[in-house]
């Protein structure tokens, strides 16, 4: 995914020849989605940009943390327990889920239904997703300079840890290798884009 059919902020610097591609796409390969059905929920219920992408970052953390490649605190664990909690009482209430249902003892068990391939690649697709939505802020005028600092802060901070994972197979292998280029652009691009879009005087709520 490189979000090359519109002018895009994390990509600035776009070449006679890949414009060329942008106007004359291939037919795209059928998308595959790497993440569950409940964690697309999570994302739909993030409407906001500065809502959404800690979202995302949340969910390819996860996928580290079940890969052995980066460790959860006692109170971050104890976090996502209570989101478990809160999230399954909404969806009893609203009768998605049956009464009866109790939370996971380990909130990340859910993820044993995905290859080690698969994690990576969900890590890989968070990425993309939050380019995708910063580019469409951007687009839309909207103030994107802190979602792209976090962006920034998320890439450096995980792109060593990932570096670490062992591949047992040319599966994993080649999982590792494109999580690993996309991750690298994403952090290029994303500090092209901080030279472009101006601090805001605004402080963080």
């Amino acid at each position: 995914m490189r979000h090359l059919a519109r002018v895009s902020l994390l990509i600035p610097l776009l070449t006679a020849a890949l414009l060329t591609a942008a106007l004359n796409p291939r037919p795209a390969a059928p998308k595959k989605d790497y993440f569950t059905e409940d964690e697309l929920d999570l994302i739909r219920d993030a409407q906001e940009l500065a809502l959404r992408t800690p979202v995302y970052f949340k969910l390819a953390e996860r996928r580290l943390v079940f890969l052995g490649l980066m460790q959860q605190s006692e109170k971050e664990r104890e976090k996502e327990r209570k989101e478990e909690q809160r999230r399954l009482k909404e969806q009893q209430k609203a009768g998605t889920a049956p009464s009866t249902k109790k939370p996971a003892e380990d909130p990340l068990a859910y993820l044993r239904d995905f290859t080690r391939s698969e994690l990576l690649r969900g890590y890989s697709q968070a990425i993309d997703e939050v380019r995708s939505n910063i580019d469409d802020a951007y687009s839309r005028k909207l103030d994107v300079r802190d979602p792209l600092e976090d962006l920034e802060k998320f890439l450096r901070e995980t792109i060593p840890l990932v570096e670490k994972f062992q591949p047992k197979n040319d599966g994993e292998r080649a999982a590792l290798e494109d999580a690993m280029e996309n991750a690298k652009e994403a952090l290029q691009n994303t500090k092209e884009a901080l030279a472009i879009v101006p601090k805001t005087e605004k402080k963080r709520r």
